[in-house]
């Protein structure tokens, strides 16, 4: 009967400390952007809006930090009306080298505090700038990548395409 107590408590006391154990989030250590919507309020303001994973969390620049570059970038494209095909548009034609039209966000630092900081979550950049769109262009999208601390990029991803009321 003593050792039938024994095997209860430890058997107790096992089923605690696994359920205590929290599964820890896996993702690469580079960033993992997924496009999720695009919501446009007429022709001076949008929302996109990403998903991104990250192993190691380091997504977002400090407050203190002024040096470093904007981290999560949008290139503009349209859909060229003779060929259909989206290209990016120059923003400065009278320069010889082609100067795209970006539009850049630095994302505050979303780094976890604790020992894991894997991260996983919801980036919504608002777009207020206007002209936001080019006012030939009747059908433009994005291009969008997201880049770490450390310098890791993310992949490619491209909004829906987005018919520009005149």
């Amino acid at each position: 009967m003593k050792d039938f107590k024994y095997i209860t408590i430890i058997s107790l006391f096992s089923i605690v400390l696994l359920g205590a154990c929290v599964k820890e989030k896996e993702f690469p250590t580079n960033p993992i952007i997924k496009f999720l919507y695009y919501s446009n309020y007429s022709n001076d303001s949008a929302d996109c809006v990403i998903a991104f994973t990250d192993g190691d969390g380091d997504i977002g620049i400090f407050d203190f930090d002024t040096a470093s570059a904007n981290d999560f970038k949008m290139k503009y494209l349209y859909k060229d009306t003779i060929d259909n095909i989206f290209k990016p548009f120059d923003a400065n034609p009278a320069t010889p080298q082609m100067d795209t039209l970006f539009y850049s966000y630095r994302v505050p630092n979303l780094t976890p505090d604790g020992q894991y900081k894997a991260l996983n979550g919801e980036i919504r950049a608002k777009l207020r700038a206007a002209p936001i769109y080019y006012p030939l262009h009747k059908t433009v999208k994005f291009e969008m990548t997201l880049r770490d601390r450390t310098g890791n990029i993310s992949n490619k991803v491209e909004t829906t395409e987005i018919s520009v009321s005149p």
